[in-house]
């Protein structure tokens, strides 16, 4: 859902790529409790397991320099755990959905760098917001429509204030650490899913 226009997302495809990563990890951190609820209802223990471990891991892999993790291994553990989604799926599989993808983005970002990974859990991200609107309000949206809903404008407000922050940072782990406890002092998803 292209709600943001060129210019915001020519400069996140400019980033650097643990700029993206990072990007993309802060986003995933964020939706993390509405994957994590999702597997929680669905019983799903390992994956509850398995995305919480990712993503700790990740933050580790972007505040030790020195650090042998496998993100290989991380993104074909996380890919066994993303919701496959069809008709009859439950309106949580979404978010969970889109959660998997700011985290794969994540990974990916370093991984495979193609240079839009941050883009991609962006859009994920605004995504399930869109979605969330529509699903509790028994509506559909135009663009237009959704620039006006609160819940929309303070998702665009978070990504262009971390876009901001990101690109002007220089890499340590005290700017690493400093947005995880940030975003993990929140206290609950871009959709209002309150953090265990």
């Amino acid at each position: 859902m292209a709600i943001f226009g060129e210019k915001f997302y020519k400069m996140l495809n400019e980033l650097k790529p643990w700029q993206q990563s990072l990007f993309a990890l802060t986003l995933a951190q964020r939706q993390s409790p509405n994957f994590l609820l999702y597997a929680d209802v669905t019983e799903n223990h390992e994956a509850l397991r398995d995305f919480r471990n990712i993503l700790n891991t990740m933050w580790e892999f972007h505040t030790d320099k020195e650090n042998h993790i496998s993100l290989e291994k991380l993104l074909e553990t996380l890919e066994k755990h993303i919701p496959e989604i069809d008709d009859d799926s439950p309106y949580g599989a979404y978010p969970a959905l889109d959660a998997c993808i700011s985290l794969s983005q994540s990974i990916n970002a370093i991984v495979n760098h193609f240079g839009d990974e941050a883009e991609h859990a962006s859009s994920a991200s605004i995504c399930t917001v869109a979605k969330y609107l529509e699903f509790t309000e028994e509506a559909e949206y135009q663009d237009e429509e959704l620039y006006e809903k609160q819940l929309i404008v303070e998702e665009m407000d978070y990504q262009i204030n971390l876009l901001d922050r990101i690109s002007k940072a220089r890499r340590s782990p005290e700017f690493t650490n400093e947005l995880r406890k940030e975003c993990e002092e929140l206290g609950c998803s871009n959709i209002g899913i309150m953090a265990d």
